[in-house]
């Protein structure tokens, strides 16, 4: 892969980086992981992003890494060292490795692996063009709060996507829409209103989500946070999803349906930008 890796302690190149067979991630898909965007050589709400990890960690009962406290300067490090200023920082903890053994206890520290990947996320195709999407069953486990590596479900979703079609998938629950296969959805009613899917356990409680809904109330937009019908949405003017990665983008089709007239509306356009700026405020100055 021609790039540095950090991994339990050394900064180390790709191809030779190995980690044990008996990690757990490995056999039980058991880690936590967060993503977190890069511009201008600035991580963007990177506190939002660790504070994350931490209540991931701490809800599966996974013990942090001895880095923790030292993460962010890591996580900077690995992107100078890679010389990767626009892109994004992967980071995955793990317990360890074990004997296999559902109830085998880590006697060794927690594996942390850290990747740095360039990418220009804001002059990506589709924060203009927008995305399709499906709506299909949400048939995750009832945890989505936390934001774990077993994420065999949404690779299916996004392959059937795909397969369909489509860009992406919605799911949707017995009470209705709960997010994006790795992002959350926001729709805006007839009335300018902005509404998304309050936090619990059936979603992840998405950093550009709160970004989004502070910058969306700064600007004196209301927003309600409540359960979005599947019906509703089809009746949406806008729909749109946030992600680290996605940033603010527009949802132009849903199934068969085309939302609004095809295109980005006033609002998703509105937050998009005050986003974009706040980005790019960020990395010119170093705070929003």
């Amino acid at each position: 892969m021609g790039s540095l890796i950090y991994l339990n302690g050394e900064f180390q190149p790709a191809e030779s980086a190995r980690i044990s067979p008996f990690d757990r991630a490995f056999l039980f898909g058991e880690g936590i992981y967060e993503v977190c965007l890069l511009v201008n050589g600035r991580f963007v709400d990177m506190d939002s992003h660790l504070a994350r990890l931490d209540r991931s960690l701490a809800a599966c009962g996974m013990t942090p890494p001895p880095e923790r406290p030292q993460l962010e300067r890591i996580i900077n490090d690995l992107a100078r060292r890679n010389g990767v200023t626009n892109g994004l920082a992967y980071l995955q903890v793990t317990p360890g490795a074990t004997p296999r053994s559902f109830t085998a206890v880590p006697q060794d520290r927690a594996t942390l692996f850290i990747l740095t990947q360039a990418q220009d996320f804001l002059s990506a195709p589709h924060l203009s063009r927008g995305i399709t999407v499906q709506v299909r069953p949400d048939i995750r486990w009832l945890h989505r709060d936390i934001k774990t590596i077993m994420l065999l479900p949404q690779v299916m979703a996004k392959r059937s996507a795909l397969a369909n079609g489509f860009d992406d998938t919605i799911f949707i629950d017995e009470q209705g829409i709960t997010e994006g296969s790795s992002s959350n959805i926001f729709i805006v009613t007839d009335a300018g209103t902005l509404v998304t899917r309050p936090l619990s356990d059936h979603l992840l409680a998405g950093c550009t989500r709160q970004r989004i809904i502070t910058l969306a109330r700064d600007a004196g937009m209301t927003v309600e946070e409540r359960i979005i019908t599947r019906d509703e949405l089809s009746r949406a003017p806008e729909v749109f999803a946030t992600s680290a990665t996605y940033l603010v983008v527009p949802i132009t089709r849903i199934d068969d349906h085309v939302v609004g007239d095809g295109g980005i509306g006033t609002v998703t356009r509105r937050l998009q930008d005050a986003y974009i700026a706040f980005i790019r405020t960020l990395a010119a100055t170093g705070a929003p």
